[in-house]
Parts: structure tokens; sequence; C-alpha cells
């Protein structure tokens, strides 16, 4: 048998209870596969460690920091938030984030740039050898559900650090110097303690200062928020999130020290995403690349929305929850949404044989008759049918011509 020695060391490493192992032997089986040209049963092996890798709890990785990064009291629940003296608003809350929860899903390159920074945190004597020191600012900017909020508590997480979490409401004030004043106090807190300072709706304190739609408040907010951001550097970590990045001040953006741009997760981490969301149901692999292909352009918010859906449709709907159940649910889920951004997702809402044969005539997608007959309850013999009559064609024109 064929590659049967990894095979051999993946059972024995699995049954000695080594995932650190396990993973390093499937990872053998990856490459021997690919370099057979086995590339389909490859990528296979890599969403499965994807997986893997997704249910593991976060717990273990905390990342083990010099004190010497960080300065300031240890900051303990309880401790009150600094209030607008106006108003009483809070200027913050202060979040403790637990660490049983799981690791965002990124691509090769986000997860790469994260995980980048946490190392530089644990590498303090090979960056000051180089005469560097690790990234204390982190601007994260994106579409609205791209997990930019997640990113912020993992790192968090991961820091064993409490987020100090500003309020804008709170932050801003429409009495005259007051917003500026509420600026300067919250970064008094945040510095005072060991803490990660998210800065959250970044864009609502940081807009250009020569927008011709705001008044000159703008410009004292700004300032104070840019001397702030300075002194911050020499006491903590300071991550600012955005949807609207093009709102930002130039002078902000050399504030911060790295710059992270999230959008739609490409196709792995969609299917990572799509498999976390449909649990506790396992959904074959087949099922999982057809989910994917009609949520294509989506953000994680918008995947895991329709995964609930999809979830609720399949309970209330009496049917197998197998492939073809989900993908019954699925494509009500989709006929009852107003409209997608995917043609995959558009005709699938209309017409679930001329999705077959769109995906059926779709080389991209790779899927074989059985694999489609797997996920759609589709019989091969229908599947070679509605390939030949390219039913998905009057539907494809339609949706170009829109």
């Amino acid at each position: 048998m064929e590659h049967f020695a990894v095979i051999q060391s993946i059972v024995r490493a699995g049954l000695a209870g080594d995932p650190e192992a396990v993973d390093k032997q499937v990872l053998r089986l990856r490459e021997r596969l690919e370099k057979a040209g086995a590339t389909k049963e490859a990528a296979t092996l890599e969403r499965l460690r994807a997986a893997a890798r997704d249910t593991q709890e976060l717990a273990p990785s905390r990342v083990e920091m010099s004190r010497g990064h960080i300065s300031g009291e240890v900051l303990e629940q309880g401790v009150n938030p600094p209030i607008d003296r106006e108003t009483g608003a809070r200027l913050c809350t202060v979040d403790f984030p637990g660490r049983n929860g799981r690791a965002p899903v990124y691509g090769a390159v986000v997860s790469e740039t994260v995980e980048g920074l946490l190392r530089e945190w644990a590498s303090e004597a090979a960056l000051q050898e180089v005469g560097v020191s690790p990234t204390r600012s982190l601007l994260i900017y994106g579409p609205p559900g791209s997990g930019k909020t997640i990113t912020a508590h993992y790192i968090a997480v991961r820091l064993g650090l409490p987020l100090v979490v500003a309020r804008i409401d709170g932050l801003i004030s429409s009495f005259l110097g007051t917003t500026a004043r509420n600026i300067a106090n919250l970064f008094d807190f945040a510095n005072r303690y060991a803490c990660v300072l998210l800065l959250d709706e970044f864009d609502a304190l940081a807009k250009l200062r020569d927008d011709p739609q705001e008044i000159g408040e703008i410009k004292r907010v700004v300032n104070t928020l840019l001397q702030n951001l300075d002194q911050r550097h020499n006491f903590g970590i300071t991550i600012a999130i955005t949807n609207h990045d093009r709102l930002l001040d130039p002078a902000v953006w050399r504030r911060f020290e790295t710059h992270l741009q999230l959008g739609e997760p490409d196709e792995p981490a969609r299917e990572s995403l799509i498999a976390r969301f449909l649990q506790p149901l396992e959904p074959p692999a087949s099922t999982l690349r057809v989910f994917s292909y009609c949520l294509a352009g989506c953000t994680g918010a918008d995947i895991e929305r329709v995964c609930t859906a999809v979830k609720r449709t399949l309970a209330l709907s009496g049917e197998s929850h197998d492939g073809p159940g989900l993908f019954h649910a699925l494509s009500s889920v989709l006929a009852r949404a107003p409209q997608h951004d995917h043609v995959a997702a558009r005709i699938l809402a209309v017409d679930q044989e001329a999705f077959i044969s769109l995906i059926a005539n779709d080389g991209t997608l790779s899927l074989k008759q059985t694999e489609i007959g797997e996920a759609t309850g589709y019989g091969q013999s229908r599947v070679s049918d509605l390939k030949k009559a390219k039913r998905h064609l009057p539907l494809l024109e339609a949706s170009h011509a829109q």
C-alpha cells in the first residue's frame, strides 16, 4: 500500500495521544500526495488540519511577555473607569477576556501577521539585538463583520492582559473642549494599568482635520489624540479599529506601527468558518465546498448568520442532518434573502437544478459528480444530464446583464 509507512506513523501517534506528532505526520502525507499529483486529496488533508486547529482551545498558547514591555498596576475587576464630568457617562469599559474560547479563522497572510505580532512579545532579546522593540500599536481596518473586534480580544487573551475598551458615546461631548479632556482622562487611566487599550470606531475620533463638514473642535480632538498616542507608546499596547479608514487623518496612520487590513475570508478560511458555524453538525467536505462556493465574498459575520439560519431551517424541516438536508436548507435561506453578491447564491436561491448545472460545469470548483450527489442528494445520472443541458446559462446571462 502506497504511503503506508506515513499512515502507520499517524496511527501510532494518534494511539499515543500526541497531537503534535499526528499533525507532523499528516503534513508529511500531504506533501507526498502533492508530489504524486494527488492535489485534491492533499487539499482535503489540509482542510482537516485547519479544522483540527480550529477546535483547539486558546489557553495553552498564551504568550509569555517580559514585564519590561508593559508597565503599570494590575487592573482587577471592580476598578471604576473614568467618567465624563458633565454627564457621568463612562469613558471606557474593562473586559477580562476568557481563555477558553477559540482562535479566529484567518487567511494565511492575516494569520501570519497576527501571529508575528504575538511572537514579537515573546522575543524581546532577539529584537534588542537588532535595536528594536516589540510593536506597541496596531490599526485594524476593514468592512463590518470582518473580525476586527474579535482580533483585538484574541490578542488580549494571548497576551494575558485585560482590555480597556473606549466608549465613543462617553468620550464625545457636545460641550466645547470636553471631548479632548475625556480623551486625555481615558489615556491617563489606560497608562496607569497593564492593559491593552482598544479604540473602537476610531474614525469618530481621528477624522481628517481638513474635513469641511467638521467644526474647529475636531482639530483640537485630533491633536489631543495624537499627543496621547505618542505618550502611550511608553506604557502599553494600543489597538484601534475602524470600518472607515479613508476618513482617518494622515497623521494618525503614522502613530501606528502596524496596519492590518481584514477583508472577506479566502476559500480555506471560509470552509473552516462554515465547519465551525455548522457545529454540532458534521457535514462532508463536499458540502463545505458547496457552501463556500455560494458564500464567496461574504464576511465572517455574514457566514455565521447564514449558517445559523440554515441550522434553524434544517431543524424545522424534518430532513436528515446530512449533505442533502443542508443543501435544501441553504437553498431555502438564500431564497428568503433580498439580494446576493455572488452569482452562485443568486442561482441557488431560484433554481436548485440550475445550480447543479453551474457547479458541474465550473472547472474551478473541481467537484466530481459523485461529490455533487453527496452534497445535494441528486443522483449521478441526473447530475450528468444537468451538466450536459447547461441549465444554468440563461440565469447566468440574466445575472450578468443586471
